[in-house]
């Protein structure tokens, strides 16, 4: 009893020690680590004791802005600069490379999930270069501030710390010792806590997922991943396409879930691709650029590409990505 109190009295300590954390933050750790406890099972003192070693200060974002302090919203990066920061030889070259060296692995995950393995390959590129930049922040911080500091999405963060001690517990890891991105992000593929308990997989079968520091498993977990969202069999991604003015309206910034067919879309006086058949499934996107924006004609496995990352430009400079890395293979073996 003496213990628990002392360790209490240590994480108070910690959290009101931080001159900005507002303290109703304390009772929503407390209540947190009781939940833990009681639904999961956790033990008490040992959460205590985790909790009282993060670093908790955060701005209280609580106060009303000023017209004069308000921040305009900043506007998104252009697709033509956007892309210049992962459409580079270094990138196409180190995922040939990557792809040389864990050939048999790629190959055997291409072959269980149906996920081409220049996808494979270009997502670790545009997440990690392929396992050389996996984020340097401690995980359990980044998620704690989240979940109980005055973000917007708060909720999600609770559930993603709750999903990260589960996480850590399930694959013996010490949650103290995790980092990655500023967001909550880890390992090789950048998944956030809930996706590693659900996608990630022991592709090596050695008897524990580790997405830290073998390739092996991530390059599983990413095909794992797009095959439980139901990607199409080496299926089409994306065509650009140019369309009228009076058509430009169908084409979106945000993502967009094919929906209508082919037929639909001739119908409306598209000028659809003759190879393309009437009951496929399509969507239009525009990339804005600093002139004119791009539009694409995408497919399922586009949409597909934005359930990793919800902007389009992401699912399109991965795929991009994975055509050149695959191009270069290609002639690197012939």
């Amino acid at each position: 009893m003496l213990r628990l109190l002392a360790l209490t009295l240590l994480l108070l300590s910690s959290l009101v020690s931080a001159k900005t954390l507002p303290a109703t933050h304390f009772k929503s750790t407390q209540n947190f680590i009781n939940n833990m406890v009681k639904t999961h099972h956790f033990n008490k003192d040992e959460l205590l004791l985790i909790f009282s070693k993060v670093e908790l200060t955060v701005v209280d974002k609580t106060k009303k802005k000023t017209k004069q302090t308000k921040k305009p919203r900043k506007k998104p990066m252009a697709w033509d600069k956007y892309k210049g920061l992962f459409l580079t030889q270094d990138r196409i070259q180190n995922g040939v490379k990557f792809w040389q060296e864990n050939l048999s692995t790629i190959n055997r995950a291409q072959k269980k999930y149906n996920v081409p393995a220049e996808i494979i390959v270009a997502i670790l590129g545009v997440e990690t270069s392929y396992g050389r930049k996996k984020g340097t922040h401690p995980t359990l911080e980044t998620l704690t501030k989240r979940a109980f500091g005055n973000y917007r999405r708060r909720n999600f963060y609770k559930k993603e710390l709750e999903s990260f001690l589960l996480m850590s517990r399930e694959n013996a890891i010490p949650p103290l010792s995790i980092k990655g991105s500023y967001a909550g992000a880890m390992g090789y593929p950048q998944f956030i806590a809930s996706s590693y308990r659900h996608y990630a997989v022991d592709f090596n079968q050695d008897g524990k997922i580790d997405l830290f520091s073998n390739p092996i498993d991530a390059i599983g977990s990413i095909a794992n991943y797009f095959d439980k969202h139901q990607w199409h069999d080496f299926g089409e991604i994306a065509r650009p396409i140019s369309l009228s003015s009076a058509h430009l309206k169908y084409a979106k910034r945000s993502t967009n879930k094919p929906k209508k067919d082919a037929k639909y879309w001739r119908n409306k006086g598209l000028d659809i691709d003759s190879d393309i058949l009437n009951k496929t499934k399509l969507a239009f996107i525009r990339l804005p650029q600093q002139k004119i924006d791009e539009t694409w004609l995408t497919f399922w496995n586009f949409y597909i590409l934005t359930r990793y990352n919800h902007d389009n430009r992401y699912a399109m400079v991965a795929y991009q990505l994975s055509n050149k890395i695959k191009q270069q293979f290609n002639s690197n073996n012939h």
